[in-house]
């Protein structure tokens, strides 16, 4: 690794300010992708900032399909752009997209001029309808896969038609806030794929709200009139439901993202 491209002290240490801030946020994904966005607009200095979630189990899929989007910008057309990309389904149609689907590895970090030549890059319908109306020009993408069903956390940060190409510093910086924040997704970080309490048959959640209140399986199975073998059934059903392994990792993660009062609605 070149001395350029070496992190400083100060670009670690604001980056982990910024995944702190956003721990602090984290119960509400809206919230904190906006603050990470614009921490990260700042951080490395761009007009726009876009991320979100999406499901994209490369290489088998050419382009992700977006679960969430969100965008900061200094720029209300630009983020206007950004908005009427994601409603046409620009993901499956952007170049630079189908090239990082062949990118092997759980986190990928790369510029757009890494991977598509400016020739097939300017020619291309997505910099034609969407980028170069609102001078948008480079582009840095960082894709890192949360969970193994193929969800992946999307990163990408636009410069302004003029400015200069991402140096191979701001991109190591960018796959270090991603690495880090990533391990963060689905537990301090709420995703947006998370099952919902809601969608609990009512007495699995009845069961839930037991565990919540302390009891163990016998004393749930005793309180609901069921067999012992049924609730455990149950706690085993709501370890799948939630991607957990253990009662302990169940109610912890419960508990950080809803209050106790409500489960038995």
């Amino acid at each position: 690794m070149s001395k350029a491209a070496t992190l400083r002290w100060h670009e670690v240490r604001d980056a982990y300010r910024l995944i702190g801030e956003c721990r602090d946020l984290g119960s509400d994904v809206a919230l904190w992708h906006h603050h990470m966005l614009n921490g990260l607009r700042r951080l490395i200095g761009v007009a726009l900032a876009t991320g979100g979630e999406g499901l994209w189990p490369r290489p088998r899929t050419i382009a992700p399909r977006p679960l969430s989007a969100y965008g900061v910008s200094i720029d209300g057309a630009a983020y206007e752009a950004f908005l009427a990309y994601h409603r046409a389904n620009g993901p499956a149609e952007d170049p630079f997209f189908r090239a990082l689907r062949t990118v092997p590895g759980p986190l990928v970090t790369l510029t757009r001029r890494q991977l598509v030549p400016d020739n097939v890059w300017y020619r291309s319908p997505t910099f034609i309808v969407y980028k170069r109306p609102v001078a948008i020009d480079h582009e840095i993408t960082s894709v890192c896969r949360v969970f193994d069903d193929g969800v992946c956390s999307v990163i990408a940060l636009h410069r302004l038609d003029g400015e200069r190409d991402f140096t191979s510093r701001e991109r190591r910086l960018l796959r270090f806030f991603h690495g880090e924040l990533g391990r963060l997704l689905g537990g301090p970080l709420k995703s947006i794929t998370e099952p919902a309490i809601e969608r609990l048959a009512p007495r699995l959640r009845e069961t839930l709200a037991c565990l919540l209140e302390g009891d163990s399986e016998k004393e749930v199975a005793a309180r609901l009139g069921l067999s012992l073998a049924t609730v455990h059934q149950y706690v085993t059903a709501l370890y799948r439901h939630f991607r957990v392994h253990s009662r302990a990792q169940l109610l912890t993660h419960i508990l950080k993202r809803v209050p106790l009062r409500g489960l038995r609605d």
